[in-house]
């Protein structure tokens, strides 16, 4: 799996699925170390799926004026609208709280915030880049496709299968 790498059981905030490490930081919990390491043990390539999710997993801060990544964080944030889950929002539900988006360059994924409410997310341009980046793989997978729990296959145009 490689997404629900970081979330709000953490104390720091950190994006489920970032695709690289921040410069001069060196983590394993990101979706290019797990790739290659199935690759590594012996999994073919041509067998392999990255995750795409389609929700993210917010955090509340413990200040409002420290809102980049690896910000403190007390706690998960509120339950969304629609799913009603602490901790865990649907995309759409991103989009609809008005949050101020930021991007965080070289994981290539995007995250926004409002107030003392963070959250971390896929979006169509970090899925863009997950799609060119993450070549040699099989393909994609999403989980939460509009909000029902269900695994979706989403294979690459270009992939190898």
């Amino acid at each position: 799996l490689s997404c629900d790498l970081h979330g709000s059981w953490e104390k720091i905030t950190g994006h489920n699925s970032p695709l690289f490490s921040l410069r001069g930081l060196c983590f394993s919990y990101l979706q290019a170390y797990a790739m290659n390491s199935w690759r590594k043990l012996g999994a073919p390539p041509e067998k392999l799926l990255m995750g795409l999710p389609t929700y993210g997993h917010p955090f509340r801060l413990l200040r409002a004026s420290k809102t980049g990544l690896q910000a403190e964080a007390v706690e998960p944030a509120f339950p969304g609208k629609y799913i009603k889950q602490a901790g865990f929002l649907a995309y759409y539900e991103v989009t609809g709280i008005g949050a101020s988006k930021h991007w965080i360059d070289y994981q290539y994924i995007p995250y926004a915030y409002k107030g003392k409410e963070w959250v971390g997310y896929d979006d169509a341009i970090s899925f863009s880049y997950k799609n060119i980046l993450g070549v040699p793989w099989c393909g994609h997978w999403t989980w939460m496709m509009s909000g029902a729990l269900s695994m979706v296959w989403a294979l690459s145009p270009l992939s190898m299968c």
